[in-house]
């Protein structure tokens, strides 16, 4: 006599499906198995620690002078020097000559100083350290967070790497790369909550610290108040418009503990070294966006015309809509609409796309996990084919098995390790080059900024393509003409500034106006090409990305 084994495949009215079962049942079902999983975990690799290596490799060894594509890096740092050197935080402006008295608000100033520190530690190899592996491990705990939900590891890794790449327009060394973590924490943190996989205390512990080093560090902070904000509102509406009593008691429930945490949400935002004028700032540059900054590239909205991030973008829209129609489980009315809203803020501008890459994830992977790929439907006598795809499937079910158990991280972190000694130790070890990351010669200035050093030309009195000057300031460690704070300069200076790189009529009494003798520009600029006819200015240096020019006669006057 043989004992009798349940069929795991059968699907019979005794034993009751994932699909029917309660969330609560079903989550008190996975807690009850973690630590039998904990206690087998294997230290062996799996593919989100490969998909981690390949993000670090591509920013530091295939692209090394990606994450410093951006010249306002520049200016970060020297903010954060000057608060290491002073030991106070600036109120007004501290890197150009025409606005040098202008109140400012340097609401990142926390980035600023950590990007400083490691600067001064490690050179720009170990910031590009820092920057890569912050963006490699938020991509690797969206990778495990998906499988967690069920979903495979082959879709996992297309829909990570696709969000990833959609990212990628903002791997850059500034401070926006801590924004994607603080909109990470908060939407999947919120969700644990609602689904009741964390409690209220545990929610306080993780969003709490969260908020208030993101408002030290990014303006964005608000979009942590408004995310608690949307799973407030849908709670309190759960309470009037409930379908049941049960789903009302459910929403008064989570009433009370979001109204605390909000409201401490909000006093912690007044913690940074401006307080309420921080907030006002904020509110004016929101409110009074200026036309320069509604015509910049990445203020602007996708144009979907196969751009590769367009096409990214495109591919997570398609997955949410499989997901909505494949789904099992259903997504939670507040997770729906915090990707409404990011998805909103994604097709009104582009910067926002990462945004959206970051809380969609999590919802595809809640919409499409535990989606078989294989039919679970055993013929009684296979022919040879069917043999055949019976064991590729068990092969992919046992790989998939495995994989879940390889969560150690261990790669990951024995990488992140090499990679800070390398940098540490000037970029190479044991004298073999590994990190060379840095300002890309090919299109800003080295050769140029060597004349002006040289030359003594003063940066004050040197008219710049407005992204050079935080790199100008960094690299000559003077105040310079202007930079790329749009929200900081008013209107009409930056007006001034358009017409002047446009060579638009009157352009030259701009010169005259702040005593500008010299030029340094793109060296495909209009400007430069109206200055090389202009017998007054003469071009005294060139390299693969600039030009100077210099007019004796304004110099003289």
């Amino acid at each position: 006599m043989t004992d009798s084994v349940p069929d795991p495949i059968s699907n019979s009215d005794s034993e009751p499906t994932p699909e029917s079962m309660p969330e609560s049942l079903l989550n008190s079902m996975r807690d009850s198995v973690q630590p039998a999983s904990r206690a087998r975990k294997s230290p062996l690799p799996d593919a989100g620690d490969m998909l981690f290596i390949f993000l670090a490799s591509l920013t530091l060894f295939m692209l090394p002078n990606f994450l410093f594509g951006d010249g306002s890096t520049g200016w970060h740092i020297v903010t954060g020097m000057h608060i290491l050197d002073t030991g106070s935080i600036p109120h007004t402006d501290i890197l150009t000559s025409s606005h040098a008295d202008r109140p400012w608000v340097a609401y990142q100033w926390l980035t600023d100083t950590l990007m400083a520190l490691l600067v001064r530690a490690g050179g720009l190899n170990l910031l590009a350290v820092a920057c890569s592996l912050t963006v490699s491990f938020l991509f690797l705990a969206l990778y495990d967070r998906m499988r967690r939900d069920g979903v495979s590891v082959f879709p996992s890794l297309i829909l990570v790497v696709t969000g990833s790449l959609l990212s990628a327009m903002h791997f850059l060394a500034r401070p926006h790369l801590l924004n994607f973590w603080g909109v990470y924490l908060f939407t999947t943190k919120l969700e644990d909550f609602h689904a009741g996989r964390i409690d209220f205390k545990k929610l306080l512990l993780w969003l709490l610290p969260t908020m208030l080093l993101w408002t030290n560090m990014h303006p964005a902070f608000a979009l942590g108040v408004g995310i608690a904000g949307i799973y407030l509102l849908v709670s309190l509406g759960g309470c009037i418009f409930a379908g049941s009593a049960e789903d009302a008691s459910k929403n008064y429930h989570r009433l009370k503990p979001l109204l605390i945490l909000l409201a401490c949400l909000s006093l912690i935002t007044l913690i940074n070294p401006y307080g309420i004028e921080l907030h006002q700032y904020i509110y004016a540059y929101l409110k009074t966006k200026s036309s320069v900054v509604s015509q910049t590239d990445e203020f602007q909205s996708p144009a979907f015309h196969g751009d590769l991030h367009s096409i990214c973008l495109e591919m997570l829209f398609a997955a949410i809509m499989i997901g909505l129609y494949r789904a099992a489980r259903k997504i939670s009315v507040p997770r729906l609409l915090t990707v409404m809203v990011f998805a909103h803020m994604a097709l009104q501008a582009k910067r926002n796309m990462p945004l959206f890459a970051i809380v969609s994830l999590p919802a595809i992977g809640q919409l499409l996990g535990h989606a078989s790929i294989f039919s679970n439907k055993q013929p009684a006598t296979p022919n040879p084919l069917q043999k055949v795809f019976l064991r590729v499937r068990k092969l992919f079910i046992d790989f998939e098995e495995q994989e879940l158990l390889c969560k150690m991280h261990i790669v990951p972190i024995a990488f992140s390790i090499f990679l800070v000694v390398a940098a540490l130790m000037g970029g190479s070890v044991m004298g073999f080059p590994v990190l060379q990351s840095g300002f890309d010669p090919k299109n800003k200035p080295t050769q140029t900024l060597e004349y002006v050093v040289k030359n003594n030309l003063d940066p004050a009195h040197g008219f710049n393509y407005d992204n050079w000057g935080g790199y100008l300031r960094y690299k000559l460690n003077k105040r310079v003409f202007m930079d790329d704070r749009a929200d900081f300069f008013p209107e009409p200076f930056y007006l001034e500034y358009a017409s002047v790189s446009r060579a638009l009529p009157g352009y030259k009494k701009v010169f005259e106006k702040y005593h500008l003798y010299w030029v340094i520009m793109p060296g495909n600029s209009l400007l430069g090409g109206e200055l090389a006819k202009n017998p007054d200015w003469k071009m005294v240096a060139e390299d693969k990305g600039s030009k100077v020019f210099v007019n004796e006669k304004l110099k003289t006057q």
